[in-house]
């Protein structure tokens, strides 16, 4: 069945810090044909994808609305209930452009909340240790004949031996004294013992499963983790300490569960990508753009063939949906590694890599 491409409705709606909103809103009428162009990005990657709006022939009053690390959400459907395609917070306004004809104003936005920067800090715990107090105590010495002495050389002669006749150095020492002025000196002395609070990696005991530890770092380092879904969860077999970046960490266990850290419409989720258990839709030649083809995938995916596919705008298709592929230049189910819904104002596409289940 091939994708209905009538009635597009587009929406572009920003938030500022006092819950005032601004809507841009096109679909394609003479009351709101107001087409404006975007690309919103998604990817199986922990790193937040980066999307752009460029918005044409906008006032100054309202593209003066638009602020760094405003709330955004981009909608697309066609028909008029609105479905999310990208969602985040501004992270670049571009200047106006104007090519003679058209001013264009680009505005970027990074999806959900970036945690790569969470400190490793924020997962030490906190540990009562009892340490010694010291202080610093003047000392005062007198003035006092100190004994020195100094060696003074002389040149003598060996008188027996094999060295008969040779010159050589003899030291004698000379010994005195020396007055020593009287000065204030400063002692480090013990004073009491007291508790205080340290930090320390935080230890995670043998027997947890995997996502009890994994639940207890995000909860620990205030990452926020919308959904867990892991392909096994094995215990620990020997207790694990928790050392270096939250979100290096979540990425090293999530792994070893077999399971994928990533980001799904602006929201960071744990999702098992060979699971038969997720949203499908059917694509056909009817629905193609193009025949599809392929790709090398990176050299850490397990997979020996990435397939592109191009596709009027399919909104509910996003990171690790599945594709029932039924072209017949590919068939087969696979899900979704990455891609971008993309519009330069009249022709919303959807761009997808595949990987086969």
């Amino acid at each position: 069945m091939a994708i209905i491409t009538k009635n597009p409705h587009t929406w572009f709606v920003a938030t500022n810090e006092n819950g005032e909103t601004q809507t841009v809103f096109s679909d394609e009428t003479p009351e709101h044909d107001y087409p404006f162009a975007y690309e919103a990005n998604f990817g199986d990657s922990s790193e937040p994808q980066s999307s752009t709006v460029t918005l044409y022939n906008m006032s100054d009053e309202h593209s003066s609305f638009y602020q760094k690390k405003q709330h955004v959400e981009l909608y697309f459907n066609w028909g008029p209930s609105r479905k999310k395609i990208g969602e985040g917070y501004i992270t670049k306004i571009d200047t106006k452009q104007h090519d003679g004809v058209t001013y264009s104003q680009v505005i970027t936005f990074t999806e959900g909340v970036n945690y790569n920067n969470v400190a490793a800090r924020r997962l030490k715990a906190t540990k009562e240790k009892k340490v010694q107090e010291y202080k610093s105590v003047e000392k005062t010495v007198k003035g006092h004949w100190a004994p020195t002495r100094h060696s003074t050389p002389s040149v003598d002669t060996y008188k027996r031996g094999p060295k008969k006749g040779q010159k050589h150095v003899v030291h004698h020492w000379e010994y005195g004294k020396k007055w020593v002025k009287g000065k204030t000196t400063h002692h480090r002395v013990k004073t009491r013992q007291v508790t205080k609070t340290i930090l320390v990696n935080r230890v995670f005991k043998k027997g947890m499963t995997y996502k009890q530890l994994i639940e207890g770092i995000a909860k620990a380092s205030g990452i926020k983790i919308d959904r867990i879904q892991l392909a096994k969860n094995p215990k620990l077999k020997k207790s694990f300490t928790a050392k270096g970046k939250p979100l290096t960490l979540l990425k090293q266990v999530v792994k070893k569960t077999g399971s994928k850290l990533m980001y799904e419409r602006g929201k960071l989720v744990i999702v098992n990508p060979k699971s038969a258990k997720r949203s499908w839709v059917v694509i056909d030649d009817q629905d193609l753009v193009q025949p599809p083809s392929t790709n090398e995938p990176d050299a850490d995916d397990n997979t020996d063939k990435i397939y592109e596919i191009t596709i009027p705008l399919m909104p509910d298709i996003t990171t690790n949906t599945g594709i029932i592929m039924k072209s017949k230049d590919l068939k087969g189910k696979f899900y979704v590694k990455a891609g971008q819904h993309s519009s330069d104002g009249t022709n919303p596409q959807t761009q997808c890599s595949l990987v086969p289940m």
